[in-house]
């Protein structure tokens, strides 16, 4: 039994438990992998502020450029928390030991990110993410959090719409156990991973706490709005960071013709990369211009993937891109204090749904966001704590576990019948064609559709491999379960937004509506079946023009 116990090792969870942990709570915090392979990690081009190194800013204009790249569905509450904490949040991390990239006046070095009016998106070469879950979990790590990785969420244990702990699997023997919690913060992340094959995410970042919650009787809000990035290496999807772009690579045809603004927002750029490639022109990186000490003192990591990837040099040649699954805009239904509808349950970071990205995403406000919220999460997880009663879970708990086990134990000893790979790909394959950059009605069907029909085959998926010590591919199998059920969830609420907004673009529809600047929420329902509405916001322009006048700009 903890006070508080996270699920999830990015930077939001990492976050969060720090903050639980510094509030007095004892803290536990939960991952199916080690911190290192989570989403933040992999996060590349920079984390959002204020700060003003560079040219003068402002949270203020932070928060108008992060409205607008919302397309009209941003929160005002949420995003001017965001950006008002963003210059602390940047110090303190700073503090923590992330080793900003320093400009020569010695302040932290800043730059350029698409949709992006300022200099602002604070940097560690062109690892990030990296540098920032690793700051974080050495503190935590310190601070006295217990750190329990190899964990798979299986099910909150709910006790009278109050949530008194987890049932999990613990990867080392497959063993179903029951973990309690006076509060549970889920930080699990996005759902970009079941793009198998065409994402930039690892392929465990599949939605698993976003579809346990679900489960549990929580609303989806948005989840029609994937963000694809721009620049993803042609074949595998590995992200280009847009730091390439931000200090000179420019977007090029092979002969060397630049065709776009390398800087607008990620679904323009991403649907005139998408255009060209649709109509069999390839689209390039070139970085050739910088040299190569540059390349390899700014963006490593960049150089890196290109060599061990395609087996190419962005100092003497050409980058082949296209659009890559990256992040994920919709996410578990919370209010500005990271609450869910069930108490004592706090959600943060891509997993979450607070207003902050609305339907696109600006660059640099992602790992912003996981610190931000993770640390407001951790807040309210440990007050929300220290006011509780503890409840004794043993009777919800024996059973839950019985029936969890249960369900593990047909997976480990049934008869194999499919190709869990298989399937995995042919998901992402169908989702890219689909539910991709460029959408319309018959394509939604079809994949929601498909992802229905790989629902009927779920009855044959055993593990091959017998063995109950970290059996990978008992894990694999579990997350294309929820990755099926997000699918179809995305989908849905893809086809019934008619209209283009944001990340989200239907050919049939092109343009937006004044009819659906609203946010989607999808219930499921006790028969199983999902339901679908749509729930008026305000106008973009009420926002930037109530913005103003809360800030005095």
């Amino acid at each position: 039994m903890f006070d508080v116990l996270v699920v999830g090792a990015g930077l939001g969870g990492l976050s969060a438990a720090l903050k639980a942990r510094e509030s007095g709570a004892s803290v536990a915090l939960i991952s199916k992998n080690a911190p290192f392979r989570s989403n933040s990690s992999m996060a590349s081009g920079g984390i959002n502020a204020a700060l003003g190194s560079i040219e003068s800013d402002s949270p203020s204009l932070h928060a108008i450029d992060t409205l607008k790249s919302g397309a009209g569905l941003g929160e005002i509450e949420t995003v001017k928390i965001l950006c008002e904490a963003a210059p602390s949040i940047a110090l303190e991390l700073d503090a923590l030991g992330a080793g900003f990239n320093r400009a020569e006046n010695g302040k932290i070095a800043q730059r350029s990110f698409g949709g992006s009016g300022k200099k602002r998106a604070c940097y560690v070469q062109d690892r990030t993410g990296a540098a920032l879950a690793q700051a974080a979990l050495k503190a935590c790590n310190e601070s006295g959090v217990k750190m329990l990785h190899g964990y798979f969420l299986l099910k909150l244990l709910i006790e009278n719409n109050r949530v008194v702990g987890v049932c999990a699997l613990k990867n080392a023997n497959s063993e179903v156990l029951a973990i309690g919690a006076k509060s549970v913060a889920l930080a699990g992340g996005g759902y970009a991973g079941i793009y198998c094959g065409h994402t930039t995410n690892p392929l465990s970042s599949n939605g698993d706490t976003i579809a346990v919650a679900f489960r549990a009787g929580l609303r989806l809000v948005n989840m029609e709005f994937v963000q694809f990035h721009p620049t993803g290496l042609l074949g595998s999807g590995e992200l280009v960071s847009e730091a390439a772009r931000s200090e000179g690579g420019f977007l090029t045809f092979e002969n060397g013709e630049r065709f776009t603004d390398e800087m607008q927002t990620r679904d323009k750029l991403s649907r005139a990369i998408e255009r060209e490639t649709q109509s069999g022109r390839k689209v390039y990186i070139d970085a050739r211009r910088l040299g190569k000490a540059f390349l390899e003192s700014r963006l490593p990591n960049f150089c890196k993937a290109a060599a061990a990837k395609l087996g190419l040099d962005p100092s003497t040649d050409l980058i082949p891109i296209a659009p890559s699954a990256h992040y994920t805009m919709g996410g578990i239904e919370v209010d500005k204090s990271a609450r869910t509808a069930i108490k004592g349950l706090f959600a943060c970071g891509e997993c979450a749904y607070n207003g902050v990205h609305g339907a696109n995403r600006m660059g640099g406000n992602s790992l912003l966001e996981a610190a931000v919220f993770g640390k407001i999460a951790g807040e309210n997880a440990a007050v929300f704590a220290k006011k509780a009663k503890a409840i004794a879970i043993d009777k919800i708990a024996q059973d839950t576990i019985a029936i969890e086990q249960k369900k593990i134990d047909r997976v480990i000893e049934g008869e194999s019948r499919f190709n869990i790979n298989a399937l995995q790909k042919s998901l992402g394959k169908k989702l890219i064609a689909k539910l991709g950059v460029f959408r319309d009605a018959n394509g939604l069907k079809d994949a929601l559709e498909y992802a229905e029909y790989l629902q009927t085959l779920v009855g044959g998926l055993a593990c091959v491999d017998k063995s109950r010590s970290n059996n990978v591919e008992l894990t694999m199998i579990l997350e294309f379960l929820n990755a099926l059920e997000i699918a179809e969830v995305s989908a849905l609420a893809a086809l019934r937004r008619k209209e283009s907004r944001g990340a989200h673009f239907r050919e049939d529809y092109p343009l937006s509506s004044d009819r659906f600047q609203k946010n989607s929420y999808v219930s499921r329902k006790s028969d199983g079946f999902y339901s679908v509405e749509f729930l008026q916001t305000r106008s973009l322009a009420w926002y930037i023009d109530k913005l103003r006048r809360a800030l005095s700009v």
